[in-house]
This record gives structure tokens, C-alpha cells and sequence, in this order.
């Protein structure tokens, strides 16, 4: 099994086994035990040359990001022939859709350490190939967009379900996204409705062992956790004390640790894809410019609703145990999104793919604000410039745009 990695010499065989892990494993199996019997290394190894497991996941990222750079320039390089020529707009949404596709496949060990260890440099790496690609496209005024769009869609596109119809559906996404950029004009999203209705016939929510009661507060608790905290939240011990039940009555309502995860993951699902009430979003309407304040501040602090869906995807990844999970969030409807995009819009109702998009968007913002390593009023600059093209309205100018020609 370790043959060819044992040519290698320990320490990249101790990265190489970490980048495997992140791409194929599930998050709660990622163990020292599992590192070593993967690289098929002594635990002794990593203290050795990495004096703890979090330096070597730290050199495991930056190794991937230099291998990334690689790719990108390898891209770059394919398309170059486009520069200076014209794109039609179905082309440009195919080359969007297929570097997608081929970075979080073809280089899914890289993707995922993007994904699970980023950081500024990785940040900048990914602005400055998209910048460079958007150009090479003849999208190039609307690069900050694409880029945050691009960071958005890949960790959406990494959650695995149906390949052909995924496939189909970030096809559809980018489409709908470039005809908006291009020509200010909606798109058809029948894969988005296909998608959506075959994921939600195979999802099928944990059964409670005994008390309902007991076992929706549970996940409730759990599921604010996962939230709030992140993976390493969600302890017995902690779910019992946000509970208010005793360690015991988690203990025997859910079993095991993972069983507690699933019941955390499926909650926090549920609470932002099918708890949400359409007509409060319906019966409220501001003008663009206050929905642009509201929204850019809720972006820029963190916005709580981000992190869930961050953590919600970090954890369902990878597990046969989560396929049905991963069907649902690939394709689950926002309707904080799809309101704050009418209200952006002028009242214009847009269709559930350009909604898509536009949240993509803001989840690629929103990485760039825990991770890019910017300052606040850069922070503010780029997201201006990245929501730029879902504010038409002459009103906006004075939120700081300057609009682009169309």
C-alpha cells in the first residue's frame, strides 16, 4: 500500500498524508493515528520534524498553495490564446464553470487544504488568478466579483451529491451570473428546481432515540455550537450545560460523538434552509443603499449565518453518513439572500440561480474577511467593488460605487 510513498522521505510523506486526508476523509476520522498509519510513518516522525501536528498542518497548506500556484499558472497558460479576442457569453460561463469544476475535482487535495487551512496567501493567490483569468475572458472589469463568486462556488461545488446533476448546477449558476454581468438580464434555472426536489426526496433527518423533546434540544444546542465554536465546540459536556440537561440524559440521547455531530449538522440545516419564514422577508422593503449598509456590516463583523454554513460544509465534506446532508446544501434556497438581492435590485424578483450567485458572492466576501488578512476599510473597498454589478441603481453612488460601463 506505502510503496511508492516510502521512496518518498518521511516528511513529505507526512504532509502528502495529511493533503489525502482533507480531501477524502471524514473531519471527525483526521486523527495523528490516522496521519501516521497513512504516511506510514512513526508518530515520533511529526514531533520530529514538525514539533506538533498543527506546524504540520500549517506546512501541509503552503505546500498545497505552492502546488496551487502551479495549476493556476498551468490555466492561465491554456486559455492564453483568448487574450484580445471576444468571448461570447456562453463560453465565458463554460470557462468559469469548468476551472471551478477542475480545481475542486481534478485538484480536490488542494481545494480542500484551501479550504480547511487558508489563509492570506492564499487569498492573494486566488484574487490574482481571477483577476487574470476574468481578463482573459473579457470579464476583466468585473474580476472582484468572479473571484468571490469563484471562492464561494468551490466550497459549495466540494460537497459531492449526484455528480452529473452538481455539475449541471454549477454550469447553470455561472451562467446565470455572467448573463447578469454581461447583458443585466435574468436566466432560466430548471437544474436548480431538479436539484433541489431529487435532494430533498433523499433527506432523511436522524431519528431521536426516545424523548422528541429531549432530542430537539439537544440539537439545538449542538447545533449552536457548531455554529458559534466550530467543530471542537460540540462536546457532550458542553451540549448538556447550553441544554440545561444533564451530561447523562446527552449521553444516552444521542450515543456517540458522531451521532451527536449528525444531529448538530442536520439542525443547523434545517434552521437556515427550512425554518426560515418567506413572508417576514416579503412584507419588509428599504431602499437599496440601507440593504447595502445592513448587509455590509453583517459581512464584515462575521455574520453568524456565514460561519454555520462554513461549518456545516467543513464537516460534510467527506462520509458516506452525510450524502443526503450534502445533497440538500448544495442546492438549499436563501431567502435572505433572495430578498436582500430584490431589495438590491429595485423590487425586480430575480430567479433562484442569480440568488445563487449573489450568495456565493457574499460567502466569498465573508472568507475574505476572516482569512484575507485585510484591514477593515480594505475589507469595506472590496466588497464594494465585488457587489458593484447587483446594484445598477444611480442611488448607490453615493455607498461609494462608480458605475462600470455596461
Amino acid at each position: 500500500m506505502h510503496q511508492e510513498s516510502d521512496a518518498r522521505p518521511t516528511k513529505m510523506r507526512l504532509i502528502d498524508a495529511v493533503l489525502s486526508l482533507w480531501a477524502d476523509a471524514p473531519a471527525d476520522s483526521i486523527s495523528v493515528r490516522a496521519l501516521v498509519q497513512q504516511a506510514g510513518a512513526a508518530q515520533a516522525a511529526i514531533h520530529y520534524h514538525f514539533g506538533d501536528v498543527e506546524h504540520l498542518f500549517a506546512e501541509a497548506s503552503a505546500t498545497a498553495l505552492d502546488r496551487a500556484k502551479g495549476w493556476m499558472e498551468a490555466r492561465l497558460a491554456a486559455l492564453g490564446g483568448l487574450a484580445g479576442g471576444e468571448c461570447a457569453t456562453g463560453l465565458q460561463a463554460s470557462l468559469i464553470a469548468s476551472t471551478i469544476a477542475d480545481w475542486t475535482g481534478g485538484e480536490r487535495r488542494l481545494a480542500m487544504a484551501a479550504r480547511l487551512v487558508p489563509g492570506a496567501g492564499w487569498q492573494a493567490a486566488w484574487d490574482d488568478f481571477w483577476t487574470q483569468l476574468a481578463a482573459l475572458v473579457g470579464l476583466g472589469a468585473h474580476a472582484p466579483t468572479l473571484a468571490a463568486f469563484a471562492a464561494g462556488e468551490s466550497a459549495r461545488h466540494l460537497l459531492v451529491w449526484n455528480p452529473p446533476l452538481d455539475r449541471a448546477l454549477l454550469e447553470e449558476t455561472a451562467a446565470a451570473l455572467v448573463l447578469w454581468l454581461t447583458e443585466r438580464r435574468f436566466a432560466p434555472d430548471p437544474v436548480r428546481a431538479a436539484h433541489q426536489r431529487l435532494a430533498l426526496a433523499g433527506y432523511a433527518r436522524p431519528a431521536p432515540r426516545h424523548d422528541d423533546a429531549l432530542a430537539a434540544s439537544i440539537a439545538q444546542a449542538a447545533a449552536e455550537l457548531l455554529a458559534g465554536e466550530g467543530h471542537a465546540g460540540v462536546t457532550f459536556r458542553a451540549v448538556a450545560a447550553r441544554a440545561g440537561v444533564t451530561l447523562g440524559k446527552v449521553i444516552n440521547a444521542c450515543g456517540t460523538k458522531s451521532e451527536l455531530l449528525r444531529g448538530a449538522l442536520h439542525r443547523l440545516y434545517e434552521r437556515e434552509a427550512l425554518g426560515g419564514d418567506a413572508e417576514r422577508f416579503v412584507a419588509r422593503s428599504f431602499p437599496p443603499e440601507v440593504v447595502l449598509g445592513h448587509l455590509l456590516e453583517a459581512v464584515l463583523a462575521g455574520q453568524p449565518v456565514l460561519r454555520a454554513y462554513d461549518e456545516i460544509e467543513r464537516a460534510i465534506y467527506n462520509g458516506a453518513e452525510h450524502a443526503d446532508l450534502r445533497g440538500v446544501v448544495r442546492s438549499m434556497e436563501d431567502l435572505s439572500g433572495a430578498w436582500a438581492l430584490q431589495q438590491m435590485l429595485g423590487s425586480q424578483v430575480p430567479p433562484a440561480a442569480l440568488v445563487a450567485a449573489f450568495s456565493a458572492v457574499i460567502r466569498g466576501i465573508g472568507s475574505r474577511v476572516v482569512h484575507g488578512g485585510y484591514s477593515q476599510g480594505d475589507l469595506r473597498s472590496h466588497a464594494l467593488m465585488e457587489l458593484q454589478p447587483f446594484a445598477p441603481s444611480e442611488q448607490w453612488q453615493d455607498a461609494g460605487f462608480v458605475k462600470s460601463p455596461r
